[in-house]
């Protein structure tokens, strides 16, 4: 244990100031150092501690005018200078113990500072503190604060060096238990906990008090003129190097590398790097890699890599790399790889890479790969490769579709709507008498993924067998309850053997009828319109009709290019 901390019981009375000090270090089990002339011989003194710390002692002793220093195993003592007064200025050192009131206890970690200057201390482990002040008026008032601890001021009216005794009184923990209504149905979505860097620090984690100044210069947090209490401070204006930590910022917060604000922020806060609130954000937020918001966002946030908030966010996010909201989100989203939304949102959402909405949406998305909504969407979806909404009264336009109900129409190679348009259908024509194909989509607007078979000798490739693959849309007007007008366009290549690496597309234009006969199973008859595209510069096409051969009332050539048109005939069963 440091000397000047050790436990010593002593008591005198009218005794020698040397004889006591030597007793007092026999005690503590170390020696003093100092000079003679600096106690006289003839001091008397009366003192009586018991259990205290050997520097209590010497400031009972000495009432403030001496200062000590620990050396090896010696205690130094020198004559304190005396207060210095410039321009009604008075410098003074205050010393002394934190303690708690009700046990005695010395108190580490705790705050004591003054909210004029910003000047500050916290208490060693031992409970100690040693602070240096200018005393400009005739009161001079000192704050103490400890977590858990009620905050507590003492006056300072001399304009002298003094060692003082501060007490705390302890805060009682609340014992009353509340009990939710477990009757009340209403849902509670809990936010993301956001720990806060610094948050441990001693004067962030005990002084409750907010204290406000017009104008913070910082080079790094806690270093600059809000000192060790700037995470205590609310700035108009802040003006940050490397890095600024404060309370919050009424007006602008301009930072070269990063800022951080414990709790709001508006107007304007720009970073070179990041800017991080801990509580509500309102106006404009740029950085150069990232914004992180604890609170709720009214703002144009613009970052060089993402944006992320963890509670409600309104207005423009605009990000090279992503935007994520825990909460919900009403504005503009535009990101170069993705936007993320936890809860119930509305706006329009563009990325580069995918949207994902959880909840509800009101508004549309847009990516290059993939949109998704987890509930309903009022709005589009469209997206070069998937598109994905419980509910969706818009469009959805992508490669491959899904949606459990659609409002609007489904445009993609592949799209499903659960209680939408599904048809797994049989066909036979003229050229090929065997068909299978899947229709899906909603009724005023389907897909087709086909194929067809007409073997010649055998089954097996190589052989002249005739097969094709293709791709649809169509439409399927309502008649009646039972009958169905069917609009179809189709495309699809016709090969001979193995493939046919050649122009062979025949396209065709269906119109038919659709006998619903029993749920789920239907009749359809119809007639088509067949144009066969070849080169006439390739010899091994196949032989399209076999058995029966319609009409060809179109046969030219065109750029190099064979085209013939005839009017062909088509019957299916269909299931689901």
């Amino acid at each position: 244990m440091p000397l000047l901390e050790r436990k010593v019981t002593l008591s005198a009375t009218n005794e020698k100031t040397t004889s006591v000090l030597s007793r007092l270090g026999q005690t503590a089990g170390f020696s003093f150092s100092y000079n003679s002339a600096i106690i006289p011989d003839e001091q008397l003194v009366t003192i009586d501690v018991e259990n205290k710390p050997v520097r209590e002692a010497l400031n009972i002793l000495f009432q403030g005018t001496m200062n000590y220093k620990v050396k090896s195993n010696y205690v130094i003592l020198t004559r304190a200078p005396a207060p210095v007064a410039k321009n009604n200025i008075v410098t003074i050192f205050i010393n002394g113990y934190v303690q708690d009131l009700l046990t005695g206890e010395k108190i580490a970690q705790a705050s004591v500072y003054d909210k004029k200057s910003l000047v500050s201390v916290t208490t060693d482990e031992y409970g100690y503190f040693n602070l240096k002040l200018d005393k400009k008026t005739d009161t001079l008032q000192l704050s103490i604060s400890k977590k858990n601890y009620r905050d507590t001021l003492v006056n300072i009216s001399t304009p002298e060096n003094q060692y003082i005794s501060l007490y705390l009184t302890p805060i009682k923990a609340d014992t009353v238990m509340l009990i939710p209504d477990v009757a009340d149905s209403a849902v509670v979505v809990k936010k993301d906990e956001f720990t806060f860097p610094y948050q441990t620090e001693p004067n962030v984690a005990n002084i409750n008090d907010t204290l406000h100044r017009l104008v913070q210069v910082s080079f790094l947090p806690f270093i600059g003129t809000n000192e060790r209490l700037s995470g205590n401070v609310i700035n108009d204006y802040s003006i940050n190097f490397l890095g600024g930590y404060s309370m919050g910022t009424r007006q602008i917060e301009l930072g070269f590398f990063l800022n951080m604000d414990r709790a709001d922020v508006s107007w304007l806060q720009i970073a070179g790097f990041g800017n991080m609130v801990g509580g509500n954000m309102y106006g404009i937020q740029a950085a150069g890699f990232f914004n992180l918001n604890g609170g709720q966002t009214t703002a144009v946030q613009l970052a060089g890599f993402a944006n992320t908030n963890l509670d409600d966010t309104e207005g423009v996010q605009v990000a090279g790399f992503a935007n994520t909201n825990i909460g919900a989100m009403r504005g503009v989203q535009v990101a170069g790889f993705s936007n993320v939304n936890n809860l119930s949102s509305t706006g329009v959402q563009v990325a580069g890479f995918g949207n994902v909405q959880v909840g509800d949406y009101r508004g549309s998305q847009f990516a290059g790969i993939a949109n998704i909504t987890s509930e309903k969407i009022y709005g589009s979806q469209i997206a070069g490769l998937y598109n994905f909404g419980r509910s969706v009264q818009g469009t959805q336009i992508g490669l491959f579709n899904y949606a459990d109900s659609l409002g609007g129409i489904p445009i993609g190679l592949l799209s499903i709507v659960k209680t939408g348009y599904h048809k797994i259908e049989l066909s036979a024509d003229e050229v090929f008498y065997t068909n299978l194909a899947f229709r899906t989509g909603m009724r005023k607007f389907y897909t087709m993924i086909h194929a067809g078979f007409k073997p010649d000798k055998s089954i097996n490739p190589g052989d002249s067998s005739v097969w094709t693959f293709g791709y649809g849309l169509g439409t399927a007007r309502k008649i009646s309850n039972k009958i169905f007008l069917n609009l179809d366009l189709s495309a699809q290549h016709v090969n001979k053997g193995s493939f046919t690496d050649a122009l062979s597309l025949l396209n065709k234009f269906n119109v038919g009828v659709d006998f619903q006969l029993t749920k789920g199973f239907s009749l359809y008859t119809g007639a088509t319109l067949n144009a066969y595209l070849t080169d006439i510069d390739y010899t091994d096409y196949p032989t399209l009709f076999t058995d029966f051969k319609p009409n060809v009332f179109y046969d030219k050539n065109i750029n190099g290019n064979n085209l013939k048109m005839w009017v062909g005939a088509k019957v299916a069963l269909r299931f689901l």
